[in-house]
């Protein structure tokens, strides 16, 4: 995979002056790394239609990036795997594509003046710490993820050990104009209008919830070509016990908790589901995980590498 074209000294002086910049906000707005934007012009010729969003047949740019996330994270210390959750999709799906309709390329959106912390909440995440990566003009989930592991913002997003979950938003729109607003921090105002096009937008959303622990079936791959999985368990420090369970079936007997743990699916192709309770004295918390069994998992994920146009914010609170 060949290296990006922009400068790693001009975004190393970038990343200061987005945490510079990060000090002078109010206390309760916390922590923001914002790089600011790397616009190039996506290629003529060079833009490949996403699959479809077909959970269990094909494998969408969403789910591919959602895999090299975890691949990226085992790869650089082994690190816990990141949960997939629909609420983070959701705002980061709007994101990309208040983006692409209304022409910006900014993690605050020039026409409401939120943040990414506002459109999670909005979501129905109640998120203790957030974080957001936007880019444009990458056209495969291999180069995106590229250009934000070449960045460093982007990058401690990616590897954070301070997230526990994420959601991904990509739209394509082919008929982007060379009229994208930005800002040099991606902060409001724009300043120019004249950007683009980029026709790709390209959205993670990053959270945790304290009193959420995630548990993640095979690195939250795309699907499992055989039954015997390996879960990770959020929860170290708190949960004393735990038990599992497949679907509605019969939970195992109480036992110590485990972060790893082998485990069997239920028999049969299709979308399966492990429920895990997890236990300190009389207070017990709920999670699971769904994943597609198939007897063969036999998938092509486009590769390549490309400049793009990419931020990265992040945020915390008490």
């Amino acid at each position: 995979m060949r290296q990006p074209s922009f400068a790693p000294a001009l975004l190393a002086a970038s990343c200061l002056a987005a945490l510079l910049c990060a000090t002078a906000l109010p206390a309760q707005e916390g922590i923001v790394v914002m790089p600011p934007p790397l616009a190039v012009t996506p290629s003529p010729g060079s833009q490949p239609e996403p699959p479809p969003h077909l959970r269990g047949t094909t494998p969408s740019f969403e789910d591919q990036v959602m895999e090299l996330v975890n691949v990226e994270r085992l790869a650089n210390g082994q690190l816990a795997p990141l949960k997939r959750v629909d609420l983070l999709d959701n705002s980061a799906e709007l994101h990309s594509s208040n983006m692409a309709t209304r022409n910006f390329h900014m993690h605050c959106d020039p026409d409401t003046n939120t943040l990414p912390g506002d459109r999670m909440t909005t979501a129905g995440y109640s998120w203790n710490g957030a974080a957001e990566n936007i880019a444009a003009g990458f056209t495969t989930p291999a180069a995106v993820m590229a250009g934000w592991m070449a960045s460093s913002g982007h990058r401690a997003n990616i590897l954070s050990t301070g997230m526990r979950e994420l959601g991904i938003g990509y739209v394509l729109q082919s008929g982007d104009q060379a009229n994208v607003r930005q800002s040099a921090t991606g902060l409001c105002p724009s300043t120019t209008s004249n950007n683009g096009p980029y026709q790709h937008y390209w959205t993670q959303n990053f959270g945790i919830r304290n009193v959420v622990y995630p548990v993640v079936i095979n690195r939250e791959a795309f699907q499992a070509s055989g039954p015997l999985v390996d879960l990770y368990l959020y929860g170290a420090g708190w949960a004393q016990e735990m038990r599992l369970q497949n679907e509605s079936g019969t939970f195992t007997a109480w036992q110590p908790f485990a972060t790893n743990v082998a485990w069997q699916l239920s028999a049969g192709d299709g979308t399966k589901t492990v429920n895990v309770e997890l236990r300190n004295g009389a207070t017990v918390r709920t999670t699971s995980d769904t994943i597609v069994l198939v007897d063969t998992a036999n998938f092509i994920f486009a590769d390549g590498f490309e400049s793009g146009n990419t931020s990265a914010w992040s945020q915390t609170v008490p």
